[in-house]
């Protein structure tokens, strides 16, 4: 088993850089399924340092098994169920299970929450990087150390807001049940992240970007904290909103919208 993971891992390093050498922001929707395919065999094959029950959780979850998910929450202290709940929420995001966010949600999970995300188990991480290195073309990937740990955490970690979840990972469905539930588009809004909007119209997918606009997403805010992002990075040409929807030939009604007269590098 711990080959089948080794080989998957080693796939995500590529195909992320082969997206970061076409100059997109983030990998594409697919890793976000496989990520969570990733999760699922890390979960079942209990690797994550987490108890036997929290990884039960994590693989019910991406099952979509809800009555089983809900089960076992209610066994759980008050506080240990908000905490896992709220994990349990943005994993399904990921995983695409639009009816489990919607639980959850119901359930009492923040729609725009982050979720605590646990890391592996120590030794496995270091068995699982020394396999990939024994590859001889794992050197290919110039930043290696660094994506690696994207894949194969050490430490557990905060994750979400659960909507910009759902638009990195062209996910329509859950996206609705988030808007549905009242989330705030500039959730955990940072320089240093994509929004939901930005990562919609690199995607292309015009009907989140349309659903995101309709909320009031704010185009001349959006285009100012991605200038103070490219700014940080030292890029001489500065892409507005606009600029990504016209390099994926979003129509020319909502690259108007997208539009911010003041920014836009085209007027």
């Amino acid at each position: 088993m711990l080959s089948r993971v080794v080989l998957l891992v080693f796939g995500l390093l590529f195909a992320s850089q082969a997206f970061a050498d076409d100059n997109r922001p983030f990998p594409p929707p697919l890793i976000c399924h496989t990520q969570t395919a990733l999760m699922r065999m890390f979960a079942l094959q209990d690797v994550f340092d987490a108890p036997a029950e929290i990884n039960t959780l994590m693989a019910n979850v991406i099952d979509g098994k809800l009555p089983q998910v809900r089960q076992q929450l209610k066994t759980m202290p008050t506080a240990d169920a908000m905490k896992w709940r709220q994990s349990a929420m943005i994993i399904a995001a990921y995983a695409n299970n639009s009816a489990v966010v919607n639980g959850l949600l119901d359930d009492g999970a923040v729609v725009d929450g982050s979720g605590w995300m646990r890391g592996l188990k120590r030794s496995f991480h270091d068995q699982a990087l020394a396999d990939i290195k024994k590859d001889p073309n794992w050197e290919r990937h110039p930043n290696f150390n660094e994506v690696a740990i994207l894949w194969l955490p050490v430490k557990g970690g905060l994750d979400g807001a659960a909507l910009g979840i759902a638009a990195r990972c062209n996910d329509v469905a859950t996206l609705d049940v988030l808007l549905a539930h009242h989330a705030d588009m500039d959730a955990n809004a940072s320089p240093t992240v994509m929004s939901p909007l930005e990562a919609a119209i690199a995607i292309g997918n015009t009907a989140i970007v349309q659903r995101l606009l309709d909320q009031g997403a704010d185009v001349c805010a959006e285009d100012r904290r991605i200038q103070r992002r490219q700014a940080g990075r030292k890029i001489n040409h500065f892409f507005t909103l606009a600029d990504w929807g016209r390099r994926e030939k979003l129509p020319d009604h909502m690259v108007s919208q997208l539009t911010c007269p003041v920014l836009d590098a085209d007027h």
